[in-house]
């Protein structure tokens, strides 16, 4: 009875911790270690290179790799397999050549399986620049804050932009979600004008894709804007926490473990109680 009473308590307390801490998702753990090497000639070709590393202690399977550009995508060739302390070297030389002085945005997403015949794939995003000639840092700043509906698979992205010059932006902006995320409202780019000393709000919505679990997931705002020939990114970074799925993690199972442990609680302290009556 003993340890059958351990166990439960043992199993209340696990359930404690995942309604008080976030459950652990895909960006729970991040046993890639990824680098990004960037190179750029006076000509303005762009060559990059990726390394990436295997830090846990498991083997990953179907690691894809490709990059977001400022208005492009290019896939990297898959590895089959990356082994604990593996570390393999890939080489990208599709960015389009850039001509305005000045600062653009690399993001590398890295999708791979923990196991071999695993159908959860999780998901890494990496994010750096380069820049052409001068660097330029962006007075386009701002934060992303995440709203989610109890018992959906939506959240809603509170974006606020601010504009910390006094002239006017022409800004281009691109929302990179992991693949378990989707956005019909922002797909694309999106583009307007924010004038000097000004402050934007407003909301994206975000779906999580059906069967995937719930957890935190890493959510990327690039900013774009061009100046006097000169070219200005930034990189607002966020995240969305969906909560877990009582769909997939049933919750009678765990309230009767709470309810069997009070019940208990209350034995326990109606028999101590009448035990210290009978001694007065």
């Amino acid at each position: 009875m003993k340890a059958f009473i351990r166990y439960m308590t043992t199993a209340f307390a696990l359930w404690m911790g995942v309604s008080a801490v976030p459950v652990a998702g895909l960006a729970a753990e991040y046993p890639l270690r990824i680098i990004t090497d960037p190179i750029v000639t006076r000509d303005g070709r762009v060559t990059i290179t990726l390394h990436l590393r295997n830090t846990g202690s498991g083997s990953l399977h179907h690691v894809h790799p490709m990059f977001h550009f400022h208005h492009t995508m290019s896939h990297m060739p898959m590895i089959h397999e990356l082994k604990p302390g593996e570390e393999v070297t890939l080489v990208n030389d599709r960015h389009p050549p850039v001509v305005r002085v000045g600062s653009y945005p690399v993001v590398a997403m890295v999708n791979y399986k923990t196991g071999m015949d695993s159908d959860l794939t999780r998901t890494q995003l990496h994010t750096s620049s380069f820049h052409y000639e001068e660097p330029l840092k962006a007075l386009i700043t701002g934060d992303i804050r995440a709203r989610h509906q109890e018992n959906t698979d939506t959240s809603t992205l509170r974006i606020a932009l601010r504009n910390d010059s006094p002239s006017f932006k022409n800004v281009r902006l691109m929302l990179l979600l992991p693949p378990e995320l989707t956005s019909r409202q922002f797909s694309g780019m999106m583009g307007f004008t924010i004038h000097g000393g000004q402050e934007k709000h407003f909301e994206v919505p975000v779906t999580k894709v059906a069967g995937r679990p719930g957890g935190e997931y890493p959510v990327h705002l690039l900013v774009e804007y061009g100046e006097m020939l000169k070219h200005y990114s930034g990189d607002i970074a966020g995240s969305v926490y969906f909560g877990p799925d009582w769909g997939e993690e049933p919750f009678w199972p765990q309230m009767a473990v709470f309810v069997f442990l009070f019940a208990m609680l209350t034995l326990a302290l109606a028999r101590r109680w009448r035990h210290r009556r009978q001694k007065s």
